[in-house]
Formats: structure tokens, sequence, C-alpha cells
């Protein structure tokens, strides 16, 4: 996981069987995606996800436990991103002396901050 990416662990307490869960869950979040979604050993891959400026590559894990679910979602800002960012915050060092860096890590910071909070406020509501 790097600095930027999104990292989401929750408990989900349902009656829903574990197929169901992963099928509503598909259905909410696949709306802020540009590509179709694969399920791949019970974990739901979903490329360009898209809420804020920059895409993120999901991958949603839901495993049984004994009285609930556990919900893990990972989210790897896509590389075109990464150099992108790479690319400002280098012209940064060499025009602004380093100043450029803290604006740069700030935006990208609170991409990834509204993010979690979209996929968070999705998942309150299964």
């Amino acid at each position: 996981m790097g600095l930027f990416d999104v990292g989401i662990r929750k408990q989900i307490s349902s009656q829903k069987s574990k197929e169901e869960i992963l099928a509503t869950i598909e259905k909410k979040i696949k709306v802020f995606s540009e590509e179709t979604s694969q399920i791949k050993n019970n974990t739901l891959l979903l490329n360009s996800f898209k809420s804020s400026i920059l895409k993120y590559n999901l991958s949603i894990n839901l495993e049984k436990t004994k009285n609930s679910f556990s919900l893990s979602i990972d989210g790897e800002l896509q590389q075109f991103y990464v150099l992108i960012l790479l690319t400002l915050i280098i012209l940064s060092i060499l025009f602004t002396l380093g100043i450029g860096i803290i604006f740069i890590v700030g935006f990208t910071y609170l991409q990834k901050h509204f993010t979690t909070k979209i996929i968070n406020s999705l998942l309150d509501k299964i």
C-alpha cells in the first residue's frame, strides 16, 4: 500500500448471503467505475473507480466470520496518475525549491480522503 492508496476495513452484520452482499456492493459502486467489474475468487475487482479527479483500481474482498462479514477494500492509485504526480513533484523541486510539494501532497491527500468518504457513505447504505 502506498501513501495515497485507499484502504478500508469494516464489519458488516447482515442476514443476506455472501453473494447477495457482494452483488449489492457491486451495484452501488459500479456507478463510479468506467469499466466493467470482475469477480475472481470471491474478490470484486473494479478498475477506473473515479469519484474525484484521481482514479483508483479497487479490490473488494468479503469474508465470512462467525456472526458477520469482514469487508476489506483496497484501492490502488492508477500508474498513470502516479507518473503525473511524480513529474509534478520533480518539477516543483526544480522550480519552487520544494515548496510546491506541499500543495501536490495536500491535493493528493484530499483526493484520497474524498474517495474514502464516498466509499464509506456507499457502504453505510448497505
